[in-house]
């Protein structure tokens, strides 16, 4: 007899009640996109590999289910919306301005180590708000995705609020090149959570060639003499540790060349020094956003950093409703395109822990990345379907009668 199959590792099946309560939920929330004037938009599962690793870079890649079609072409499953609701905008040709606001909701596909009550087949319900920035931009996509959970009944979410873009203004204060900017923000996490120090990452960035003075590797010379297989080599190897070159199609004698011209715009080591020393002390601060956005201000001031920095992120915590609201300095949501404000989705457990939802922020460079003619500014937010409706199993009856209606 033959051996049955079974199901894949990080895969569910759903029958019944737990399907209609999800196409429930999705209702409910979608509604409330609907009259905020959100357009219902529906992209392909299926797309170019190069559409989700041009901006997101080796973080995403390793997510990917990807293989080649039958017609030799590199496609993957889509991970998210955003890049695929962007590249409709594009293809379609339909302006970018006045705002587009777009809605979703569909399964994306992630491998990756599953945790309790997550899976590698999810389904997203967002929101996209393209072609406007600033504060009240920020604002209208942080409260909306605010509203949809509370639509179903989950009224007290709670949200973790970052600013990528706070963090790149400190850098810029230091004179850093994008290069070493966005290797900085790279390891946000590692130098909030105390995993890395600063000797290792300026040992790191100089083995890259980020600062000057770095690994002769780098070179020229050292380059021009490495064989085809370990030109590759070194390629991979510097891919998988800098945000800023994400494979894509380019080839590894374009990624060489790109290399080589970062070797003459290599930083100074003691101003990257003085720089990963302010950042340290941002991001170890988290807590409530008005006494946070005062230490940031006295943190920076005491290295010699305007609280300008900080102008955007104080207006934007005084737009949003403050309740259940941490202003985190580390919290960086780990995918490339991210410029701005970033946040995250919870919602509070029995048990005292925390069951992510969703989240989101603002990425206005992903529009010129996937072939746009300008940049444009955008930000939006996502939900995982199966995380809210567990938070709803797991709630009252009251907020469980609230979702079914």
């Amino acid at each position: 007899m033959s051996q049955p199959i079974s199901r894949l590792p990080g895969m569910c099946d759903l029958t019944g009640e737990a399907i209609e309560r999800l196409e429930r939920v999705a209702k409910s929330m979608g509604s409330l996109l609907r009259d905020h004037r959100y357009e219902l938009v529906d992209t392909p599962i299926l797309e170019e590999t190069e559409l989700f690793v041009r901006k997101s870079g080796g973080e995403m890649t390793s997510r990917l289910y990807s293989f080649l079609d039958p017609g030799g072409i590199r496609v993957s499953l889509r991970p998210e919306f955003t890049p695929s609701v962007i590249r409709h905008l594009l293809q379609e040709g339909k302006t970018l301005s006045p705002p587009r606001r777009l809605r979703y909701a569909g399964p994306v596909f992630r491998y990756e180590q599953s945790e309790r009550g997550s899976y590698r087949q999810f389904t997203q319900l967002g929101a996209e708000l393209v072609g406007v920035g600033g504060v009240s931009a920020d604002a209208e996509v942080i409260r909306l995705s605010v509203e949809t959970l509370r639509s179903v009944g989950l009224d007290e979410p709670r949200l973790r609020i970052g600013h990528l873009g706070a963090l790149q203004g400190v850098l810029e204060h230091f004179g850093l090149s994008e290069s070493a900017r966005l290797f900085i923000l790279s390891y946000v996490h590692r130098i909030k959570e105390g995993r890395t120090d600063a000797a290792t990452l300026i040992d790191r960035a100089s083995g890259l060639g980020i600062l000057r003075g770095g690994a002769d590797v780098l070179s020229k010379a050292a380059l021009s003499e490495m064989t085809g297989d370990r030109t590759g080599e070194f390629v991979k190897d510097v891919l998988r540790e800098s945000l800023s070159a994400p494979i894509g199609r380019r080839t590894t004698e374009q990624i060489v060349a790109r290399l080589l011209r970062r070797v003459g715009d290599a930083d100074d080591p003691d101003n990257f020094a003085a720089a990963l020393d302010v950042i340290r002390g941002l991001v170890s601060l988290d807590g409530p956003p008005g006494a946070v956005v005062d230490e940031a201000r006295r943190v920076a001031s005491s290295h010699g950093v305007g609280g300008e920095q900080f102008e955007e992120l104080e207006q934007l915590m005084g737009k949003i409703d403050g309740r259940g609201v941490t202003l985190d300095l580390g919290h960086a949501r780990g995918i490339a395109y991210y410029t701005g404000v970033v946040f995250d989705l919870s919602h509070a457990e029995e048990s005292g822990g925390e069951r992510l939802l969703g989240g989101g922020g603002r990425y206005d460079g992903l529009v010129r990345v996937l072939g746009g003619d300008e940049s444009v500014p955008a930000a939006g937010f996502a939900c995982t379907l199966e995380q809210v409706v567990a938070c709803l199993d797991a709630a009252s009856p009251a907020v469980q009668m609230s979702a079914a209606s």
